[in-house]
């Protein structure tokens, strides 16, 4: 199952690879990585002492290979995106066929970028507009001489805090040997060295301090 998940999503990215146009891809694509990446969660919290199980340990290679692979599509589809938008700024012919492989959330990046560029376009080199006066004024300080700039925190939305069901607390660990690596109870993964003193999800310390791999370290407050 793992495989052919792989291997249709490999075949996607090297078409995009060697075509070097944008191409169609299934409207749920993004959508069904996600859900195949918690099924296979799912599998691995399923199996007893995952984290000394040869199946666990493919589990997690198994999500790696999903999750790099998702994220290469992702990246090519935008790089060639932000070709298309730099081709109508320039009054290039910009082929519909292609714009209309977009995904609705890309076209909306799309319109976006193609709106930025024509706006600072228009600010430095014909001076019709000025971003920095009024509302953009708020969004945008100009931090130092070198022209660095910094967004201010009020101006940008916190992003969501991750919810992992069953999970309310960390604690900190300090690894006796070293350990392969697992994924934690938050949805990350984690590769321990002896000697590494790390906060990790609270059942997960649990697990390694009962196999002796871990010391809970307890800090007075």
């Amino acid at each position: 199952m793992v495989a052919d998940i792989l291997q249709k999503l490999r075949q996607m990215l090297l078409d995009m690879q060697h075509s070097g146009r944008l191409s169609h891809i299934e409207p749920g694509l993004y959508e069904n990585a996600r859900a195949y990446i918690e099924k296979l969660k799912e599998d691995y919290y399923s199996l007893e002492n995952p984290l000394e199980n040869r199946e666990g340990s493919l589990i997690i290679e198994a999500i790696g290979s999903v999750n790099d692979t998702v994220q290469e599509i992702f990246s090519i589809r935008t790089r060639q995106i932000l070709d298309l938008a730099f081709q109508q700024i320039e009054g290039e012919y910009a082929d519909k066929e292609e714009t209309r492989k977009m995904l609705p959330e890309e076209r909306v990046m799309f319109k976006r970028i193609v709106e930025a560029i024509e706006e600072c376009r228009e600010t430095l080199v014909q001076g019709e507009v000025n971003l920095f006066t009024g509302d953009g004024a708020a969004a945008v300080e100009v931090t130092d001489e070198a022209g660095y700039e910094e967004i201010e925190p009020s101006a940008v939305s916190p992003p969501p805090v991750p919810q992992h069901s069953g999970l309310t607390s960390y604690a900190l660990v300090h690894v006796r040997s070293d350990v392969e690596s697992f994924m934690g109870l938050d949805g990350r993964t984690y590769v321990l060295k002896d000697g590494d003193i790390v906060t990790i999800p609270e059942k997960n310390a649990e697990l390694l301090c009962e196999h002796n791999i871990g010391l809970n370290i307890r800090l007075n407050k």
